[in-house]
C-alpha cells in the first residue's frame, strides 16, 4: 500500500547479520547521568541473546557504553534528532527483531523475554507494543493520565485477546490512534521483515513515535502486551517537557494527518481512508484554534479555525467562531 522512500528500502539491506535474537536501539544525546541506568537494565535482562546499538547523537562529551561485546556505539558528529538516530540504529541492527529504549528509561528484567515469546507464539503479529509503567518524582500524575488515555484508545480499538495479556487489533486501531497515541503505543518491538511495510521514522516529524505508530496500524498486524514492562521516567527531564512545545506538537499532528491525506490522493492508501484523515486533520486544526483562543491570540485562532473549516463544519466550530467574533 505504501510507496517506500529510499531510506525505507535500505532497511534490512545495510545491516550486519547477528546471532542475537533482538537488536535494541538506544538513541542518546547529552545524558551521561541517565544512560547507564538504561544500559544497566539491558544487562539485567532474563534473556542474554540481544545486541544493543547505542546511537550517540553528537553528545558532548561522547557517550560511553558498558564493556560488554553485545554493545555497539555509533556516533553522529552533530545532532540529528531522535528519529534519525532510530533510523541509524535500524540500518546497523543485525537481529530479526528490533526494540527501542530511550536513554532516560529502563526495561523491566523480563521485557525482552516477554516480547520475544509472544512473537514466537504469534507468527502473524508484525508489531508488538509494550505496556508502560512510570517512575520518578512525577510518576503518579503521569501514570494517572496514561491510564485514562489507554482506556479510551483500547475501548475504541476493540482488540481481540489472543492469549493472556495480549490483544491483537484490526482496522479499528487506526480510528483510535488518529484521535490519540498514548505512550503504550509508542514503545514497539517489531519484526525486521515488517519494517519495509511500516517504513522508517520520519526525522521531519516532531511527534515521530506517534507518526510511526499510525503507520504501523496502517501497514502491519499489530498487537499489544498489557504487562507494564517498559519503565518510563517522569522527572521533567524529557525534551518535550522543557519549554512550551505544545503548539509545535499540535502543528506536528496536523502535518501527519495532512500527509496521510495527500498519500491517499496519490494512491498510496485506499480512498475510503480519506474521510478519516480529513476528519482527524480538522479536529487537530480545531484543537489548535481553541488553544490560541485560550491564549487570547485571536488572529492565529481564526487562521487555525479557517484551516479546520476548510475540511468540515460543525457546531463546535461555529460556537468557537462566535466566541472569536
Amino acid at each position: 500500500m505504501l510507496r517506500l522512500d529510499s531510506l525505507a528500502r535500505q532497511i534490512g539491506m545495510n545491516h550486519t547479520e547477528s546471532s542475537a535474537a533482538v537488536s535494541v536501539i538506544v538513541p542518546t544525546h547529552n545524558r551521561p547521568e541517565l544512560l547507564p541506568d538504561a544500559t544497566d537494565s539491558l544487562l539485567r535482562q532474563t534473556r542474554s541473546d540481544w545486541e544493543a546499538i547505542i546511537v550517540d547523537d553528537g553528545s558532548t562529551p561522547a557517550a560511553r557504553v558498558p564493556n560488554d561485546p553485545r554493545f555497539r556505539l555509533i556516533r553522529h558528529e552533530s545532532s540529528t534528532g531522535g528519529a534519525a538516530c532510530k533510523n541509524t540504529g535500524i540500518r546497523h541492527a543485525g537481529a530479526p527483531v528490533l526494540a527501542f529504549l530511550d536513554d532516560d528509561d529502563r526495561y523491566a528484567p523480563d521485557y525482552l523475554e516477554r516480547a520475544l515469546s509472544v512473537l514466537d507464539r504469534n507468527p502473524d503479529v508484525d508489531v508488538l507494543f509494550m505496556g508502560v509503567a512510570w517512575f520518578g518524582s512525577r510518576a503518579a500524575n503521569s501514570q494517572k493520565n496514561y491510564d485514562a488515555a489507554m482506556v479510551k484508545v483500547l475501548t475504541e480499538a476493540r482488540g481481540t485477546m489472543v492469549e493472556n495479556g495480549v490483544i491483537s487489533f484490526g482496522e479499528e486501531l487506526l480510528d483510535a490512534l488518529l484521535k490519540s497515541v498514548p505512550m503504550g503505543f509508542q514503545r514497539p518491538v517489531v519484526r525486521r521483515a515488517a519494517l519495509e511495510r511500516v517504513g522508517p521514522y520520519r526525522p521531519s516529524c516532531l511527534l515521530w513515535d506517534s507518526d510511526w505508530a499510525i503507520s504501523a496500524a496502517l501497514n502491519a498486524r499489530v498487537a499489544r502486551v498489557a504487562d507494564p514492562l517498559y519503565l518510563q521516567r517522569a522527572e521533567g527531564q524529557g525534551y518535550f517537557s522543557q519549554g512550551d512545545r505544545r503548539i509545535d506538537q499540535m502543528e506536528s499532528r496536523i502535518e501527519t494527518f495532512e500527509r496521510l491525506l495527500a498519500d491517499t490522493r496519490c494512491g498510496r492508501y485506499p480512498r475510503y481512508l480519506a474521510p478519516k484523515f480529513r476528519r482527524a486533520a480538522a479536529v487537530a486544526c480545531f484543537d489548535l484554534a481553541w488553544h490560541y483562543c485560550q491564549q487570547r491570540d485571536r488572529p492565529k485562532a481564526l487562521m487555525a479555525l479557517w484551516r479546520s473549516e476548510s475540511r468540515q463544519f460543525n457546531l463546535a466550530n461555529f460556537k468557537l467562531l462566535l466566541r472569536l467574533l
